[in-house]
């Protein structure tokens, strides 16, 4: 693993900003989330991430493997099948991705309450 200067998200020109923003991408975050399991095919993880386009999970796959967050294997069957995994870089964040999922989750029905009260419609 190497290891670099600590970068500074705020800033707009820091590499650490586009990991930043791809980490906590609405679909990389549940993508890594769900790979937390273990290696799944794309059709798991369109499955699991829920209402997800065909087109948006192939983006958000690419830009994860890119970034050096998943791998991408492509099995030897018939027919050929690919499969993705997390690296040792997107393990140090599933966690803290994974406490953000639970966080949300237990928090639902006090966001829909806030959400319901909160109009942008004054009330007469």
């Amino acid at each position: 693993m190497q290891v670099s200067a600590r970068g500074n998200v705020r800033d707009p020109a820091c590499p650490g900003r586009q990991l930043f923003d791809l980490v906590t991408a609405r679909w990389a975050a549940l993508v890594l989330v769900d790979l937390m399991d273990g290696p799944q095919r794309w059709s798991e993880l369109r499955r699991r991430a829920g209402g997800v386009s065909d087109k948006m999970l192939a983006q958000t796959l690419r830009d994860l493997e890119a970034g050096g967050l998943i791998t991408r294997t492509v099995l030897t069957s018939r027919p050929p099948t690919v499969q993705y995994a997390l690296t040792d870089l997107a393990r140090g964040v599933t966690s803290a991705l994974q406490h953000l999922q639970d966080w949300a989750e237990q928090h639902t029905s006090d966001y829909a309450h806030h959400r319901h009260t909160h109009t942008t419609d004054p009330e007469p």
